[in-house]
């Protein structure tokens, strides 16, 4: 019987496709955008609605910028600063990491072991690790013995139901997935992550994109996912994102193919901060895949909406 190894190169490649404005917002079109359109000193400006009316006039003596070690002032008439940014970054599962989860209550997990993780860091819970698996991300904000507590959970819409069988945590602060010895009596997976912070009109969206079939470089590939789900004793290779709302692919459903086009496995519709999502990896093979070490590099795309 042959015996797969895999091994899953994970990178990151950041495009922020960003329209920078210092103008000052009431007035927009396609292809423009005002984000404060009153200008002046002295002036009348009306407001008023059906319960008020209010007119303000401004007079100032000076403007512009100062700053000390304690403080910024922007003096003069309606001093903005509107700067919008975009943070992406891509949290990977360490598999060497793994140790067994006992309970969870609230975003508290406790572990059998937790000398190898510490503040800060991201980590997943995952019950009955497998095909059918249940995860849920999250940053640590503490730890005191060998109870975790993170900032808060990202699931895919359950939250890991923890009974000491098959219930793991692993770090996320790998940058690759070295997923073993596959065997044709279970379905192998690993967690890819990321989180976005950004201050932008319209969102974004996050893509995934491969290099080349998952291959043992002697030509032999593992084959990808095509009827919704991996499965164990047959060879097949796929994803499923945590995000349940995509519009463009059904990572959000079932099992799917990762291919050398750009496929959405992340979107939001506004801007957020500390915005996570995951995709799980899943691989399967049958008795008689070719041996070898398969390999090949995903990339996660970021593209803002502006």
């Amino acid at each position: 019987m042959n015996r797969t190894h895999f091994a899953l190169v994970g990178t990151a490649s950041l495009f922020l496709l960003m329209s920078l404005s210092s103008l000052v917002h009431a007035s927009s079109s396609t292809s423009y955008e005002i984000r404060s359109d009153t200008i002046g000193t002295g002036g009348d400006d009306t407001s008023s609605s059906a319960s008020y009316i209010l007119r303000d006039s401004v007079s100032v003596n000076g403007s512009g910028a100062s700053s000390s070690s304690s403080y910024n002032m922007d003096a003069g008439y309606r001093q903005k600063i509107f700067d919008e940014f975009a943070n992406f970054t891509v949290y990977v599962q360490d598999r060497s990491s793994q140790v067994a989860a006992t309970n969870l209550t609230s975003n508290t997990v406790t572990v059998t072991d937790a000398s190898g993780f510490s503040s800060d860091e991201y980590i997943v819970v995952i019950q009955n690790e497998g095909a059918a698996q249940v995860s849920a991300i999250g940053k640590i904000a503490s730890i005191a013995v060998n109870d975790i507590t993170v900032d808060f959970w990202t699931t895919s819409g359950s939250t890991p139901v923890i009974d000491g069988s098959d219930d793991v945590v692993y770090s996320l602060e790998s940058s690759s997935i070295a997923l073993g010895t596959l065997s044709e009596l279970v379905v192998t997976t690993g967690i890819v992550a990321w989180e976005v912070n950004v201050d932008n009109d319209e969102g974004y969206n996050v893509y995934v994109l491969e290099d080349d079939n998952l291959n043992n470089g002697s030509g032999d590939i593992l084959t990808d996912v095509t009827d919704g789900g991996v499965s164990a004793g047959s060879t097949e290779y796929g994803g499923r994102s945590s995000d349940s709302s995509l519009s463009a692919t059904a990572f959000d459903t079932q099992d799917e193919a990762f291919t050398s086009i750009a496929k959405q496995v992340g979107s939001r519709t506004d801007g957020e901060l500390k915005s996570r999502d995951f995709l799980t990896v899943k691989a399967a093979v049958d008795v008689g895949q070719a041996g070898g070490t398969y390999s090949h590099t995903l990339t996660l795309l970021y593209v803002g909406d502006y």
